[in-house]
This record gives structure tokens, sequence and C-alpha cells, in this order.
């Protein structure tokens, strides 16, 4: 009996670890690929991201939100329109001289979102809020001033070019659609409408007062603008044409052979989308009311050198110009400085000299004068002006950095517009004396 006994918890003894091996063995099966992730490509045509830019102001007028004020006397305005008051008048999609305005947006061509909340570089009264809370109760919606961003609001200007910049290929077509436009006469086939409920595209004009001078916000679609919505926003910006395709290209073409001779300018360069024929007056500033061609030109293949400047319509002679030669001023920002040097060191005067006299190909024997003007602030980054006088009377302004002892901007005025000029200047000068 003892022996059955042993025998059989001997046999247990063997068994119970094949058992436990085979409660633990891992089965191999067939691997599988991991699911794919699908993919979502970043809208091209997206809002611009205004994040870091909100962040680094401090101003509460500046920021895409309500004020402190205006948070605290919200529940008892949003109390007061549930229990039936209205505004005297209506904001919403109010599109002209606008103090507050809240515009409605078509959600698909707006990432989602269905308004967009304009508002002052002040608190709102108690009936601009009332105003504000009635708009978004027009629209079904209930103001939460938690959800406000730069996605759905701008404040006291702070968004100087509305929702979006132009993206893609939109830079490229609008340049090309704006020579059509002014050497060809194209036009768009259907008017531009302010509101944006419309067709995506539309503006609103500000009150500069309430908006840090801004005088008007655009809003551009997350989505490509077609050529047609280009077309309607270049003839929103040029007007009628004062010119006729015919003389707009005569008077390029002066402006050209005056900035090839006067300023080195290759008779090859581009031109740019800007041009105007306007008065030469600077608001009447300078007494100075000839009728000018302007436009601007940047170098083809070469250094990047980029022309503007402005010719009297009626003799094709140069009023004013400009190139600069180096705009690292511009672009590189280890170019600040506050190196000082002595602005009245003859040495500018050679590095103006030989900067006019080579880009321009004058002799210098065509100088009646050479004067050390004044020290010249070039993007924060220091230098001297030195004036070179030619014996017609046209000014040539040099500026040069102290930090690469090189001429970075030289400037072209005639005789008129130079002495008008100066006049504003010593006019100005008396008028607001500077402290001492």
């Amino acid at each position: 009996m003892i022996r059955k006994i042993c025998t059989l918890a001997l046999c247990a003894v063997m068994v119970l670890p094949v058992l436990a091996m085979a409660e633990n063995t891992v089965e191999i099966l067939p691997t599988t690929p991991p699911m794919p992730r699908p993919v979502v490509e970043a809208n091209p045509y997206a809002a611009d991201d205004l994040t870091a830019y909100y962040e680094d102001y401090g101003d509460e007028y500046a920021m895409p939100a309500l004020t402190v004020s205006e948070r605290e006397r919200l529940p008892e305005i949003q109390r007061r329109w549930e229990s039936g008051e209205r505004p005297e008048s209506i904001i919403l999609n109010r599109t002209e001289q606008v103090h507050v305005s809240l515009i409605q947006l078509p959600p698909e061509q707006y990432e989602g979102e269905p308004c967009f909340l304009l508002l002052p570089n002040r608190d709102l009264t108690d009936k601009e809020l009332l105003q504000v809370v009635d708009s978004y109760g027009q629209l079904g919606l209930t103001l939460d001033p938690n959800t406000l961003s730069w996605h759905n609001c701008m404040r006291g200007g702070g968004i100087e070019v509305g929702i979006r910049s132009f993206r893609g290929d939109e830079n490229e077509r609008r340049s090309e659609l704006t020579g059509l436009y002014t050497r060809v006469g194209l036009r768009p086939e259907m008017p531009f409408t302010d509101l944006v409920a419309d067709d995506g595209v539309g503006r609103v004009t500000l009150d500069e007062e309430d908006f840090n001078g801004l005088n008007e916000f655009r809003f551009r679609p997350a989505r490509r603008l077609t050529d047609e919505e280009l077309l309607q926003l270049i003839a929103l910006d040029q007007g009628d044409m004062p010119a006729t395709p015919e003389e707009l290209t005569g008077y390029e073409t002066q402006l050209r052979q005056e900035l090839h001779q006067v300023l080195g300018m290759p008779l090859s360069a581009r031109r740019g989308t800007y041009e105007a024929v306007e008065p030469f007056d600077r608001g009447n500033a300078y007494g100075d009311s000839r009728m000018a061609y302007s436009s601007s030109f940047t170098e083809v293949g070469g250094t990047g050198r980029r022309w503007s400047g402005s010719i009297d319509i009626s003799t094709g002679r140069l009023i004013e110009g400009r190139v600069d030669l180096d705009d690292r001023y511009y672009t590189d920002g280890l170019m600040v400085s506050d190196i000082r040097m002595d602005p009245w060191d003859e040495k500018w005067a050679s590095i103006a000299v030989e900067a006019v006299t080579d880009l321009c190909g004058f002799e210098e024997s065509g100088i009646t004068e050479i004067r050390n003007w004044s020290e010249t602030n070039l993007n924060e980054l220091q230098g001297a002006e030195v004036r070179v006088v030619m014996a017609d009377g046209g000014v040539y302004r040099v500026e040069i950095s102290y930090t690469l002892e090189k001429v970075m901007t030289l400037r072209y005025n005639d005789a008129v517009s130079m002495t008008a000029e100066d006049d504003f200047y010593t006019h100005f000068m008396k008028e607001v004396p500077v402290n001492e």
C-alpha cells in the first residue's frame, strides 16, 4: 500500500513539470506589418501662425482677446441679452469704418472658424459689448472669451496682413496678373465684394484711431486663390489707372534709361509689381507738384541689387532714385552694431566719390562739391552720410557703414527735389525744436 502511494506521488511529480511547460509554451505566430498611419498633409494656404507674434506683446489691447474689464462685465451683459435686451445698432458683418465688428466666415474655407471678431485698442463700452454678444447670438453662437485666438480675432491692429499672407504660387501669379492689368488692360469679370460670406474673400475698412493707424483688414481663405480673385484684389489696389498701357510702357523705358545712366542699373533689370503715376508732392510737404512715374527693379542673375526711382513724365528726367548696394543691414542680424566713428573723417568722402564714379561712370571733374553731411542709421547699423553734388545740381546721398567701411545705399535727388527736401526739414526743425 505504501509502495503504491509512493509510485503515484512520483508520477505526479514527473507529470506536473511537463504540464507546466506546456502552459508556458510561446506559440510563434506569423508576423504582420504595422497598421499604416494616415498621412495628413499640411494646408499650404492655412492661416499664418501668429502665436509667437502675440506672445511678444504685453499690451492687452494688442492681444486677440477680451480685456480684464470686458471679461468682468460680460456675464451681466449676456444676462441682459438673454432677458431680451438688444443693441440700438447691429455690428454683424459691418465692413466700413469699423470700430467693432463680427464678420461671418464660411467655415469650410477658414479651417472651421464661423466668424472673426475685430476689436479696438481700448476697452469696449457696455453698448459695444452688448453689440458683440448680440452678433454672436444672431449666428446661434455664444461669446466665450476663452475661445478667442488669432484664428478668429484681431485687436488694435495686431495682425497687419490679415488672416494670412499670400502663399504658394499666389505671389508669382499676382505679379504676372498685375502686369496684365496695367499693361494689357485685363480686368476681373466680377467686381470685388467686401463681405467675406459672399465668396470667402473680403475686406473691412477700419477706424484708424481705434486700430493704431491700420486702415483696413483683409480676409483670405485657407485655400488657393483663383486668378479671378487675385485680379479682383489687384483692381482694388490699383484702381483706375491714370495712364494707358502704351504710356506706362514709355514711362518705364525712360525710367530704366535714367536709372541706368544715373545709378548704373542694368537695362535688363526686372520690374517689380509696384508702379504709379501720381503728383510728386509728398503730400504737399515739399511743394513739388510734378507728375511722376515711379517703379522698382531687381537685378537678374547678379548681385541681387535693387533699384527704385521716379521720373518727371513731362521731361523724362530722374527726380529721385535709389540703389541698395549691400542689404546685409536688413538681412543679417549680426550686422547690428554699436560701433561709433567720426562721421567727419575724410575717408568717408573718398569712399563716397569712388562709389559714385565707379557705379555711375562719372568723372570726378563732374563733381562740384563733396560734403560730409551727418551720421546715419541703417536699420540700427551706424554709419556716415556723404553728399556728392554734381554740376547739374543733382545730389548723390551716399550712406556708408562704419562696421564694413562700405557703401550700403546710394540715393539720388535732382536739384529741385533736393532743395525742396532741405527746405522742408529746415521748416520742420523750426516747428519741432529738439530738446537738448
